[in-house]
């Protein structure tokens, strides 16, 4: 079924005692960024799953990275008086007012991916490990380039502290290396798009790169899709999210490795601290908790479905 970007009722409950159990403990809103993207997708599919799965009603919303739009669908669950909220917030900083607001009204929120700087507005705060996942695909960036070369970095979107933090951990790597060289970091705003269109000004005044480290997933695929049209294989690329082009990329050797982040397993988990919490009246041990990235190479690629890594 498609996921839209409007306001989604899910109702895949099944027998009577569970439709019961569902009226009983009530609607938890999950508001991501965008649906039609693969990963938002799988933090929407992981938390609505396991939401159905306690007991509960899910609405899905998505806020584009729209802060005011985002305030307007927290106004309305507090309207709605939903149980509890797990979000993917729109801005780190922006959103803090709008997540007291719903605190203040005793809708507890879990906040998923993104951090805000302050604690004890969210419930918990469950995010990756984005240095880790940086750092790892990184090593073998710089392994796979032999040490040295000239390359790019195609940055996902610096107003995301996310990407910032992969950044960093990219350069704490790469720059022990004297001989990896850089001759361009752009903005690519974590888009497919951006990503082909910023790689073919790339290979346009740098025909000579040897080597692409992008921030996410789409970036990655977009420098892949600018490189095949111009019919170079022989430039390294890694990138970060492990969705399943992704991994098709690396299975074909175009992408030589990526971390794949945990979408459905850390909103799984904010579910059960928001449910742990509503029910039993239990708060999270600590207030932020991180998820290591898995680093994907061919060795294990096949192990990857819709950001859940099977062993």
């Amino acid at each position: 079924m498609k996921l839209h970007l409007t306001l989604l009722t899910v109702a895949t409950l099944s027998g009577l005692s569970f439709s019961a159990q569902a009226v009983e403990k009530g609607t938890l809103m999950i508001m991501v960024n965008s649906l039609d993207n693969p990963y938002y997708a799988s933090e929407a599919k992981g938390a609505s799953e396991k939401a159905q799965q306690l007991g509960y009603k899910t609405t899905l919303l998505s806020h584009n990275e729209d802060v005011k739009k985002q305030n307007e669908l927290i106004d309305t669950a507090i309207g709605k008086k939903v149980q509890g909220i797990i979000l993917d917030n729109a801005d780190s900083t922006a959103s803090v007012a709008a997540i007291k607001k719903a605190k203040d009204a005793g809708i507890p929120v879990v906040l998923i991916n993104r951090e805000i700087p302050v604690d004890d507005i969210a419930l918990v705060q469950i995010t990756h490990n984005n240095f880790q996942a940086g750092s790892d695909v990184a090593n073998v960036f710089v392994e796979k380039m032999a040490e040295k070369g000239k390359y790019a970095e195609l940055t996902c979107n610096l107003a995301d502290n996310n990407c910032v933090t992969r950044s960093k951990s990219f350069h704490q790597v790469i720059d022990q290396y004297p001989e990896m060289v850089s001759i361009a970091r752009q903005d690519a705003k974590g888009t497919l798009i951006d990503g082909k269109r910023i790689m073919d000004s790339i290979l346009q005044a740098h025909p000579d790169v040897k080597g692409v480290i992008c921030g996410n997933g789409p970036v990655a695929l977009g420098a892949i899709a600018a490189l095949k049209a111009a019919n170079r294989n022989d430039v390294v690329i890694v990138g970060i999210d492990g969705s399943n082009d992704e991994r098709n990329a690396i299975k074909a050797g175009a992408l030589k490795a990526t971390a794949m982040l945990q979408a459905q397993a850390i909103a799984a988990q904010g579910v059960t601290e928001l449910d742990n919490y509503l029910q039993k009246g239990i708060k999270p041990p600590k207030q932020r908790v991180m998820f290591r990235g898995i680093l994907i190479t061919q060795d294990n690629a096949d192990n990857v479905q819709d950001f859940n890594f099977k062993s």
